[in-house]
Parts: C-alpha cells; sequence; structure tokens
C-alpha cells in the first residue's frame, strides 16, 4: 500500500526563499536600529538611572540581589561535592555562569559520547 502525499492547500513553501527573508527582515532591522541609535544619542540623566520600584526611590545597596541566597539551593543539592568547590567559590556571578555553561557543555558531550 502506497502512503498518500501529504497536502497543504495552495502556496508555496521555499526554503530558501524563507531564509532569505528573515536574513533580509534581520537586515533591514540592523540598520533601522543603527540608524535610530545615530540619530538619537543617548541621555541619561540622573532621574533615569535612579532605581523606582512601586513610587520608592531605592538605592543601589538595597537592590543587589544576595549571592547566599542565590547559591543556597545548589549548595543543598550537590553538598557532598560543594566541600571541594566553596575554596574557589567567589560569589561573581558570572563566573557561577561560566562553570554552569562548562557544566551543561560536558553533559552533552558525555550523552553524545554515550548515544554514539
Amino acid at each position: 500500500m502506497v502512503p498518500e502525499p501529504v497536502l497543504f492547500g495552495p502556496g508555496f513553501w521555499g526554503p530558501i526563499v524563507a531564509t532569505a527573508a528573515l536574513l533580509l527582515i534581520t537586515a533591514v532591522t540592523w540598520l533601522i536600529l543603527i540608524g535610530g541609535r545615530r540619530i538619537t544619542k543617548a541621555k541619561p540623566t540622573a532621574q533615569k538611572i535612579q532605581t523606582y520600584a512601586c513610587g520608592e526611590t531605592l538605592k543601589a545597596e538595597e537592590v543587589h540581589a544576595d549571592s547566599e541566597q542565590f547559591f543556597s539551593p545548589i549548595r543543598r543539592v550537590f553538598r557532598p561535592f560543594y566541600r571541594y568547590v566553596r575554596p574557589e567559590h567567589t560569589g561573581i556571578l558570572n563566573t557561577y555562569l561560566f562553570w554552569v555553561v562548562v557544566g551543561l557543555i560536558t553533559i552533552l558531550a558525555a550523552i553524545a559520547v554515550v548515544l554514539g
């Protein structure tokens, strides 16, 4: 028994045309963005830079995220492993995210090796 072809109705679907259209739209959008930045320069004022929350003006120290609360769930899950990691812990979010990405790449590489 021969399977029937799938019909999507009238129209045209060309992956090359669609890709070219997306690239063209991306280029036009980028040009508009760059042109807009050249025409209108950023003019930050003290009022624009202030942190605003529900009608209250907050200081930078009050807005800073507490890294202890951020890392505590990770310490609970990886408690045996964490005693080796803790001396290297700096509390800098960029360093933490870097090691998360390195760990993800390691896991994906291990999966790729196992799956062949």
